[in-house]
């Protein structure tokens, strides 16, 4: 399939030129919308969503459109990822928390998935206006640059990483403080498309997130993977963007990924016991 990076960065642009960034720290109270405890939607992310829905599936004859709002209100529509069609997921503004208080850690997320594989995947940080892409089998890339993690060893006391817990059941979260603990450095933004781009640039070292909802991390895992990066689920099975269950890493590649899965793998191991919650 021919994937039109062109046509889908123009779009992603405009969105956040004339949609998005109009609406950073200029939102009223009536513009922000709780949809679940912690969980909030303004109108940036229903217009920017609502623009990318209506113009994503003119670009792949036959294709589907998925967007995080419209999920929210029909979640019916996940059925979309059990097709043989062509699908556009679209999160309309992942770090939604940031953007609603005036921060600057948000972005605009979508991929393209063909017969439950993530074949094109697309973060632009609006604020920066760069853009972090990746098709299966072509890299990842910023602009012309190729990105690449370094798979050099690396201990675990000296690594930098991601280590999205907030969703963990109680019972699992001391194991996340000790694993917190092994490690150099925890990166606590909550904001996949920051997070995804730092791995491919070798900033951070490894990823652990537990909720994976598909727009939050679908375009991200195809990033990380086409970097060079390593992506399991707990009990070391292979993610798939169509699959619901809960926790994964991403490691780096190597010896690095091997002493990773041993260190991070084991700290979580009790993860594993529920990961098909």
């Amino acid at each position: 399939m021919n994937i039109p990076h062109a046509e889908v960065e123009t779009l992603l642009r405009e969105a956040a030129d004339q949609i998005v960034m109009p609406l950073w720290k200029n939102l009223g109270e009536e513009d922000v919308t709780e949809k679940s405890e912690g969980d909030l939607a303004t109108i940036a992310d229903t217009r920017c969503e609502a623009f990318l829905a209506s113009h994503l599936p003119g670009l792949i004859g036959g294709s589907l459109v998925l967007g995080e709002e419209s999920v929210h209100e029909d979640p019916g529509l996940l059925s979309a990822l059990h097709t043989d069609a062509p699908v556009w997921v679209i999160d309309p503004l992942d770090g939604t928390r940031y953007f609603a208080a005036g921060q600057s850690q948000f972005a605009i997320m979508v991929c393209l998935i063909h017969s439950g594989v993530t074949i094109g995947a697309w973060i632009l940080n609006p604020l920066d206006g760069i853009l972090t892409s990746a098709e299966r089998g072509c890299g990842t890339y910023q602009g012309s640059k190729r990105l690449s993690v370094d798979p050099s060893r690396l201990p675990l006391e000296r690594a930098r990483g991601v280590a999205m817990t907030w969703y963990l059941p109680d019972s699992l979260k001391p194991t996340a403080d000790a694993a917190s603990d092994t490690f150099l450095f925890i990166e606590r933004t909550r904001c996949a498309g920051y997070n995804y781009p730092s791995f491919a640039k070798s900033e951070l070292h490894f990823l652990f997130f537990y909720r994976t909802l598909v727009w939050d991390h679908a375009p991200g895992v195809l990033i990380a993977q086409e970097a060079g990066g390593f992506v399991r689920r707990l009990d070391g099975t292979e993610y798939s963007p169509a699959d619901d269950r809960k926790g994964y890493c991403v490691l780096r590649t190597g010896k690095c990924g091997r002493l990773y899965k041993r260190g991070w793998f084991r700290v979580f191991r009790l993860s594993v016991q529920i990961s098909a919650l």
